[in-house]
């Protein structure tokens, strides 16, 4: 199985496309979006849009949390609330549901393989704000959650939110395809599972 994995498009629809179209030359079976459709660029509602009819399996990255619950579950966006009341506004009722009903996280099984698939790794799943801060790569709490036992249950775990390229023992960062170069994470299981940045 072939795996295309994208995330953090931010509104950049040219960018979207491209992804769609490095995964369809590299014969994805799948594709996997992990989240942050909105900020920074203009075409938030094109972006939506092609997702929701994609067949493309998307989990719920911050800014979707963002625009659902309101960024009062972040201390740190209170600056981006006119941002995503008046984004709120825009969308119909049938696309906020969208938003409302898309999963924290995707999980696939295959040939006794386990993959999970989540916009950040997880500080507690029953938060309104469920994900680690991205400052916690550098003191610690991240690390530790790469070392869990939950974690370490995988043969991987693909998290986006930090717009860059890593690796941290099973835990494989996907770049922000709509800032900079476009780029999908190629994921292939056979024997065991294998993996490659494409752009």
């Amino acid at each position: 199985m072939r795996i295309a994995v994208f995330s953090d498009i931010h509104g950049n629809f040219d960018a979207l496309k491209r992804v769609m179209s490095l995964a369809e030359k590299e014969r994805a079976d799948k594709i996997v979006f992990l989240g942050d459709i909105f900020q920074r660029k203009n075409q938030e509602v094109e972006c939506l849009g092609y997702l929701k009819n994609s067949g493309v399996i998307c989990v719920k990255g911050n800014c979707e949390l963002y625009l659902d619950c309101g960024v009062q579950i972040d201390r740190d966006v209170e600056n981006l609330r006119g941002y995503y009341d008046n984004m709120r506004e825009k969308l119909t009722a049938e696309q906020r549901l969208f938003i409302h009903n898309l999963p924290l996280f995707y999980e696939i099984a295959e040939n006794g393989r386990r993959i999970m698939f989540s916009h950040f790794l997880f500080k507690d799943k029953t938060a309104e704000y469920p994900y680690f801060q991205l400052s916690e790569m550098e003191t610690g709490g991240f690390l530790s959650a790469v070392n869990s036992e939950e974690i370490r249950g995988y043969d991987l775990v693909a998290v986006g939110h930090a717009h860059k390229k890593f690796v941290v023992e099973n835990v494989v960062g996907v770049s922000a395809a709509g800032i900079g170069e476009p780029s999908v994470l190629m994921i292939e299981i056979d024997e065991k599972v294998s993996f490659r940045y494409v752009k």
